[in-house]
């Protein structure tokens, strides 16, 4: 994994995403987070997870990755959604 060279202005809130390790979505989800240096809050919502009741009352499904951006009201639980709202978003000349 790499920086992103183009990373921009860093959120005034933490964005928050629900994931589990094993999701393959959700681990792109999070690289590009990495890359893009933004800061988030990791909610971990494995099947069992005490954490998934949450997911299902802000999300309504248990679908991960699940991205919710304060900042912008951006809410998405489709990762290629969610790519592209962060590249857009949070890269200069994004």
């Amino acid at each position: 994994m790499t920086m992103w060279s183009k990373a921009g202005t860093v959120p005034a809130e933490k964005l928050e995403l629900f994931s589990f390790e094993n999701n393959t979505y959700a681990r792109i989800v999070r690289e590009a987070l990495c890359e893009l240096e933004l800061p988030y809050v990791l909610q971990n919502v494995g099947e069992g997870s005490s954490k998934m009741s949450s997911l299902l009352s802000i999300a309504g499904s248990k679908q991960v990755p699940y991205l919710m951006d304060p900042n912008t009201g951006f809410r998405s639980g489709d990762h290629k959604t969610i790519l592209s709202y962060l590249f857009q978003q949070y890269s200069v000349g994004g």
